[in-house]
């Protein structure tokens, strides 16, 4: 994988990012409960509101705890995979952004994810970005004596599903946890992409690697792409991934903060920078650069997520079924979108709406009662991941 050199200047003590529109914007809004922010949280006003329905113009979701290093700008900032948030070279084009969101089956009001693609263009060539961005609710970059929301009976852990469990008996209690180490994110953690051309046909399938040994970078860990550590390619060449990182990558390497690999830079539950590493991006986040041509005549279509996976999560379960959905919307008359598939979470539910245990009949994966199953074959069961 090839990685593209970059340059930038400060601006008020925030890295200027040579495409957005403010010279300096704001941190991202959000609070460590998973409810999320839209953007800039200098906005006011109806100028800052924008209907969910309106398609391509609603701005990205933001999660707290992206740091001062421009990581957690939308992703028309254009971020190099190697930087900390300095500006790029690269050229974003105009009018090929999407967002989309994904929802648990149980909760359908708050995004577990968001996904961001844009076409850039670099050195002559043609990229599609991808960003995946986890809620910190799930997992966040926190660990070791700082970490944040991973204390067991401290932690009001989410209810893992409605009713009883599978086979009648009582429902799972969400597990212990007895903290959250480096050790934890180093080589299991990973995200798979399915990417599509413009036609619908699957082009590549691929994990990428969160965090690994890596004796080539200044820390000694560094994510390992699709080429090692638990990144691999299941469908397509590893040649069209021209470039791949994460937040924990960049936070111990680009921004130069390699010492903290036993605890992470301390916060609060707001996810406040610390001031002695004020680039410190506290949400888990993988980006790729995928070659343009690899989707051949058709052109890029679209690129998709069916679940998150972190070993541990702060969730009950640490791999959840999420069904893409719209946005939340940031204008506070407009009812909260529901996923896919499920009813409108501004309502009550009716009589008739009960989800269905493992084993059971299913139509879509929102009837399952766990967000660890998914509606295969008319059936929810539990998801493995692919191998």
């Amino acid at each position: 994988m090839r990685s593209f050199a970059s340059t930038g200047f400060f601006c008020g003590g925030l890295l200027l990012l040579a495409v957005t529109g403010a010279a300096c914007t704001g941190l991202s809004t959000g609070d460590a409960g998973g409810n999320i922010g839209s953007g800039d949280p200098g906005d006011s006003g109806d100028e800052a509101c924008v209907p969910s329905g309106e398609e391509g113009s609603t701005p990205a979701p933001t999660f707290p705890g992206s740091g001062f290093s421009g990581a957690g700008d939308p992703i028309t900032a254009a971020l190099d995979p190697l930087s900390c948030g300095s500006a790029s070279r690269f050229t974003p084009v105009e009018e090929t952004v999407e967002v989309d969101c994904y929802y648990s089956n149980n909760d359908q009001t708050t995004p577990m994810a968001f996904v961001e693609r844009i076409v850039e263009i670099a050195a002559s060539e043609e990229l599609v970005h991808v960003r995946l961005t986890l809620n910190p609710a799930f997992v966040d970059n926190t660990y070791g004596e700082t970490a944040i929301g991973w204390g067991g009976d401290e932690q009001a852990e989410p209810e893992p599903g409605p009713g009883p469990g599978p086979g009648g008996g009582p429902a799972p209690k969400p597990k212990g946890h007895k903290g959250h180490t480096f050790k934890d994110l180093v080589g299991s953690d990973k995200a798979q992409f399915q990417m599509t051309d413009a036609t619908g046909e699957l082009v590549l399938d691929f994990f990428v690697d969160y965090i690994s040994e890596d004796g080539s970078q200044p820390s000694g860990y560094g994510s390992l792409g699709v080429v090692g550590g638990e990144g691999k390619m299941l469908l397509g060449d590893a040649g069209a991934v021209v470039a791949a990182t994460t937040s924990l990558d960049r936070d111990l390497n680009a921004c130069g903060y390699g010492g903290y690999v036993v605890d992470s830079p301390e916060t609060d539950e707001s996810y406040t920078p610390n001031a002695e590493t004020p680039d410190w991006d506290y949400r888990v986040v993988y980006d790729v650069w995928v070659s343009a041509s690899t989707f051949g005549a058709a052109g890029f279509g679209d690129a998709t997520i069916s679940y998150v996976h972190a070993s541990p999560s702060k969730y009950p379960s640490d791999t959840l079924v999420v069904t893409e959905g719209p946005c939340p919307s940031t204008c506070e008359d407009e009812d909260p979108p529901a996923g896919e598939g499920g009813s409108d979470p501004g309502d009550e539910p009716g009589e008739d709406e009960v989800c269905q245990e493992s084993g059971e009949e299913c139509a879509g994966n929102t009837d399952c009662c766990w967000d660890g199953d998914v509606c295969f074959n008319g059936v929810c069961q539990p998801f493995d991941i692919p191998r």
